[in-house]
C-alpha cells in the first residue's frame, strides 16, 4: 500500500545520510569560503521562458506547471542558468569580479531509460568576469579540493577543450548533421565508425588523418598537449593549446597537476560550455560526479557580457560511493535518555537542561513500564544507538551500564565517569 505514495526517480534521505551529506556540505561550504565565494540561494521554481530556447535542455526533459496567472513555470533543471540570470540582474557591471557558491535541488524528467533519478541534490560555484588561465585553474583545482577535503583521495579530472574540435571543423566544408554524427564518434572514441564515416566525405587526407586521431588526444597532459600542436591547422586551435598549457602549469603551482589528465575527445551535454570543460572521477567509479567548464556566452541571454567558469558536484553519488567505501562521516555523540517517575519531572528536565547547556544530546520520557521494558526499548531502536540511560525515581538519580544500575549523586560525578 505504502509503494502507491512514492514516486520513481526521488528517494527519501534516512537519518544517517542526512548527517553525513550536511557534514559533508557544511565542509565544502567552508571550503569555498575560504576562496572567497559567496553562498547564494535561487528558487525552486523558474519561468518556462528561460529554458525554452536553450538547446543544452531538451524541453522533454523539463517537469512543467502553470500557475493561476497562466504562466508557465518549471522546477529548476540546472543551477547555473539561474545562478547567471542573478549576476547579471544584481551585478550588471560586466567588469566586476563575482564568485558564488551555492547548494541546491535539480530536476530533469530525463526520456532516457537508464536516467532513473529525477532529483539531483548539487553543490558547486561559479566565477564571473575573469577570463584568464588562472581562474580555470582555481576553478578545476577546487573541484579536485572538494572531494579531498571529504577525504576521497583516489581523484582524477579529464580536462577537454570544446574549441579545438569546433575550430576544427570550421576550416572543413561539413554539414550541421555531419558535425553531430562525428561529434558522437569521436566522445564515443569509435575510431572505426569515424573512418567508416569519413570515407565518402569530400576532405582531404589530411583533415581526415587528423579528425581520426582526435578520440586519441587523451591521457598524461604533457604527451597530449604535444600530440596536439602537431595537429593545429589554424591559429585558434593553437590558442586552445596555449590556453590549457597554463591551466595545467597554473594547477601545477597549486599542487594538483598531478589528479588532471587531458581529454580532448569528450563533448559535453550541457551546450553553453564555449571553452574548457572537465568531468571528475572517482577512480573505479563509473559515472563522474563532478562537470563543470567555462561559458562565456551565457550571461548576454541576460543583457551582460561576462565570462564565466564553474563546476557543480552530483552529492547524491558521492554519498553512495562514500557509503561503500565506509567513508561517511558517523554521527557517534552520545545521546541521554532520562526516564523519570511522575513526582522526579522537575528534576529530570532540570537535568536535561544542563546536558543540553553542555552540547549533550538529551531525551526525557516518563517512566510507564517497568525499567528493563524501557532498557530493551532503547536497545532495539536503531536511532537511540550510543544512548546512555538514565533513571530518576523517589529523588534518586542511576545510570545504566552494562545491564546494570549505578547510583550517581549528582550530573557533576556522571561527568567524571565519562
Amino acid at each position: 500500500m505504502l509503494l502507491n505514495y512514492t514516486i520513481d526517480g526521488f528517494e527519501n534521505i534516512q537519518h544517517q545520510d542526512y548527517y553525513s551529506l550536511q557534514k559533508i556540505i557544511n565542509k565544502l561550504t567552508k571550503l569555498y569560503r575560504l576562496y572567497c565565494y559567496h553562498q547564494i540561494s535561487t528558487p525552486t521554481f523558474e519561468t518556462y521562458d528561460l529554458y525554452v530556447h536553450e538547446d543544452s535542455i531538451p524541453c522533454d526533459d523539463l517537469f512543467k506547471l502553470v500557475n493561476h496567472q497562466g504562466k508557465v513555470l518549471v522546477l529548476k533543471p540546472d543551477a547555473t542558468l539561474p545562478v547567471t540570470r542573478m549576476a547579471a540582474m544584481n551585478h550588471p557591471n560586466s567588469d566586476e569580479i563575482i564568485k558564488f557558491s551555492y547548494q541546491t535541488n535539480i530536476y530533469r524528467n530525463f526520456s532516457s531509460p537508464e536516467m532513473i533519478k529525477k532529483e539531483i541534490t548539487q553543490i558547486g560555484i561559479e566565477y564571473f568576469g575573469n577570463d584568464s588561465p588562472e581562474c580555470d585553474g582555481e576553478v578545476i583545482g577546487l573541484a579536485i579540493l572538494s572531494l579531498l577535503e571529504i577525504g576521497i583521495n583516489d581523484v582524477h579530472i579529464d580536462l577537454g577543450h570544446v574549441g579545438f574540435i569546433n575550430y576544427l571543423f570550421e576550416e572543413l566544408p561539413l554539414t550541421f548533421s555531419e558535425r553531430e554524427t562525428l561529434f558522437k564518434y569521436i566522445e564515443n572514441k569509435n575510431i572505426g565508425d569515424i573512418a567508416s564515416f569519413l570515407e565518402p566525405l569530400d576532405l582531404s587526407a589530411n583533415a581526415k588523418d587528423i579528425i581520426v586521431k582526435l578520440p586519441t588526444l587523451y591521457g598524461e597532459p604533457k604527451v597530449v598537449l604535444k600530440e596536439m600542436k602537431a595537429l593545429c591547422l589554424n591559429e585558434k586551435m593553437e590558442g586552445v593549446v596555449e590556453k590549457i598549457s597554463e591551466i595545467y602549469c597554473h594547477l601545477e603551482v597549486m599542487g594538483l597537476a598531478d589528479y588532471v589528465s587531458f581529454d580532448l575527445g569528450f563533448t559535453n551535454q550541457m551546450n553553453y560550455y564555449s571553452d574548457i570543460n572537465f568531468k571528475g572521477y572517482i577512480n573505479n567509479w563509473g559515472e563522474p560526479v563532478i562537470s563543470g567548464g567555462r561559458y562565456n556566452n551565457l550571461s548576454k541571454k541576460f543583457g551582460i557580457s561576462r565570462p564565466a567558469c564553474g563546476f557543480a558536484i552530483d552529492l547524491m553519488k558521492v554519498i553512495d560511493y562514500m557509503e561503500q567505501e565506509k567513508l561517511l562521516p558517523v554521527d557517534t555523540q552520545s545521546r541521554h535518555v532520562i526516564f523519570y517517575d511522575y513526582d522526579d519531572k522537575s528534576t529530570a528536565y532540570n537535568l536535561a537542561n544542563e546536558l543540553r547547556a553542555k552540547n549533550e544530546i538529551s531525551e526525557v520520557f516518563m517512566i510507564n513500564s517497568d525499567w528493563g521494558f524501557h532498557i530493551q526499548s532503547i536497545k532495539e531502536n536503531p536511532l537511540y544507538k550510543n544512548a546512555k540511560i538514565y533513571f530518576i525515581s523517589q529523588g534518586k538519580l542511576c545510570v545504566v551500564q552494562n545491564d546494570q544500575y549505578h547510583s550517581l549523586k549528582s550530573i557533576e560525578i556522571e561527568r567524571e565517569v565519562k
